[in-house]
Parts: structure tokens; C-alpha cells; sequence
């Protein structure tokens, strides 16, 4: 709790302004680790080489009878530069000796929730723009490149196989609204898919990534447990559905800002691999006294990268 009397002396004021950092902190959602690979990094810049994709075991008698070998094909690489970030809040010298807690203490919460929004807004970024290229627009209001190693939009309809490839690529990208029918259609065209190699791409689609608009929508066909009776929404016949239960729901306020009719079906396990974020600094308080303006300064500074190395985990749909 913070002490009622202060004092402009730094050694009071640090941990008075962290503990109440700390508490705003205190049960805000992390929607971060629901969709990305989170992890430390202690370089300056991460470079993650893509390979192609799983080949098939040779029988025996083919072989010499001796093991196969098999090669992995090299495809594209991504580098991710640690970007840095920053924010903070002053606090005059009269507002300490004056004792006004609540001014002091909604400066330093509203810097929490400076480093809270930014963090959110930013991963959520790859919703937002994951059908575009150059023209992305950033938390910040300025454009950016979001396309892949690939040269695509996160969900594109011509997909390359590998570098090179000339072909008509693959989609996993559409325009449907979300009901159980275009969700099952989605579901078998990710189940199409082939790799480099022309095999089949083992995805698993279970799980439905929504903004709030799509809700009420995404739960009547993935089902929430203990409710409901098991049927198709909307089916008069009372066809079973054969999702219920199965399939997992992400529902993420920060999706709102971009077409907030958009929505997700992925492989989680193969979404946690392709979608990578990055703590060079994780985000760390600093705080100091000025003895010539009395003003307290409190920041928070951080230095992070994310992004995206492969699209073979989901399907996007951008309805108009």
C-alpha cells in the first residue's frame, strides 16, 4: 500500500511509484501467450531459417536396407530486429508535499496501462493486417511492411511452395462470415494443404481466434462446457455437432480495431511455432529526481520483436 505521508527523497519515492505500477499490473490479461512463441532473447538481431516441409519414411528393402536419409529443403528467412520502446510520467515536487495521492496515483496507473495497451495492441496487430502486405497500418497510425518471408500477406490466396515456385500457390485466405457451415469448409480446405514436398500437411484445426463482434458466433459452434445441448446453431433438424468441445476459443478485445467481422480457424500447436515474439528488454521501470525543475520522473522502457515465419497454421476470413 502506499504510505500516507511522501517525501522528495528518491529512496521513498522508487518503491512508492513501483508498488503502484504493480498493482494496476495486477490482473490485466496477457492475450500475448494465447497466440505467440514467447521468448527471452540476448542478441541484437533473431534470424530464424525456415525448412521445408516433413518428408516420409522410405521402406526398407528400398533403401539398401539402410537407414534413409531424407533432406530437408532451406526456404525463406526472417530476421526479427529488436525494436525500442518507451514511456513515462513526471510528477511535481507540490504534488508530493502536498499530498495528492490520487493525482500521483493516476499518473502511475495510466503509465501501466501505457505499457499493458501498447504490448496488447501490438500483438494483436497481425489480426488487424494479416490480409496485407506494404500498406499495413501500425498501433501508432504509421505503415508498415507486415507481408511474410514469403513476400504475402499473413493469409493470401497464391502462397509459393518454395522460393522460385511459379505456381498458382495455395490460400488460406477467404471471405465468408462466420457460421458453422464456412467454418467446416475452412476446416477441409486446411486439411488440402500440401508442403514443398507435395505431401499432405498434418494441421489440426482447433482453434477459432475472433474479435468481440464474432463472439456470440464462435461459442454456438464451438460449444462452452456444461452448455447448450450439442446441436448445430441454427439447424432445425438438430444435427449434432460434431465441434463441440473440440475446438478452443479466442476472443481478443484488440482485434475490434480492424474488421472486427474477421476471423481465425488455426492449429494452435502449429501457431505457437510460426508466430514469434521477442524480449530483448522486457519492460523495466526507471525512476529519478530532478533536483533543478522538482520534477519525479518515472519510465518504462523496453525493447521487443515479433512477427511471423510461416502461414501453414491458419485460415483467415475478411468479410466485406
Amino acid at each position: 500500500m502506499v504510505q500516507s505521508a511522501l517525501s522528495w527523497d528518491q529512496k521513498v519515492l522508487e518503491p512508492v511509484f513501483r508498488e503502484l505500477y504493480s498493482q494496476e499490473v495486477k490482473g490485466m490479461k496477457d492475450y500475448i501467450p494465447e497466440m505467440f512463441d514467447v521468448q527471452n532473447s540476448d542478441k541484437a538481431v533473431e534470424s530464424i531459417e525456415m525448412i521445408g516441409g516433413e518428408g516420409l519414411m522410405e521402406e526398407w528393402g528400398h533403401s539398401n536396407k539402410q537407414v534413409y536419409y531424407s533432406d530437408i529443403n532451406e526456404l525463406w528467412q526472417k530476421y526479427f530486429r529488436h525494436d525500442k520502446f518507451s514511456d513515462g510520467r513526471q510528477i511535481d515536487r507540490d504534488f508530493i508535499d502536498d499530498l495528492k495521492l490520487t493525482a500521483i496515483k493516476d499518473r502511475i496507473k495510466s503509465l501501466a496501462q501505457s505499457v499493458y495497451y501498447t504490448r496488447q495492441t501490438m500483438a494483436a496487430q497481425w489480426f488487424v493486417n494479416g490480409d496485407k502486405t506494404t500498406g499495413a497500418v501500425d498501433y501508432r497510425g504509421r505503415t508498415y511492411d507486415a507481408s511474410l518471408p514469403d513476400g504475402k500477406a499473413l493469409f493470401a490466396t497464391d502462397h509459393p511452395l518454395a522460393p522460385g515456385d511459379t505456381g498458382p500457390g495455395q490460400s488460406n485466405k477467404g471471405t465468408d462470415a462466420l457460421t458453422i457451415d464456412s467454418f467446416d469448409d475452412t476446416v477441409v480446405a486446411m486439411q488440402e494443404w500440401t508442403n514443398d514436398r507435395g505431401n499432405l500437411i498434418p494441421v489440426m484445426a482447433d482453434t477459432l481466434i475472433v474479435a468481440p463482434y464474432n463472439k456470440r458466433a464462435a461459442f454456438q459452434i464451438a460449444g462452452i462446457s456444461g452448455k447448450g445441448e450439442g446441436y448445430e446453431p441454427g439447424s432445425a433438424d438438430h444435427n449434432i455437432n460434431i465441434y463441440e468441445g473440440d475446438i478452443k476459443v479466442i476472443v481478443n478485445p484488440f482485434f475490434s480495431k480492424g474488421n472486427k467481422k474477421a476471423w481465425i480457424v488455426a492449429d494452435g500447436r502449429r501457431m505457437k511455432r510460426s508466430m514469434k515474439w521477442f524480449d530483448r528488454r522486457k519492460p523495466e521501470e526507471n525512476s529519478m529526481v530532478d533536483f533543478d525543475t522538482e520534477i519525479a520522473k518515472y519510465s518504462v522502457i523496453m525493447r521487443k520483436s515479433s512477427g511471423c515465419i510461416d502461414w501453414t497454421w491458419g485460415f483467415g476470413h475478411f468479410p466485406v
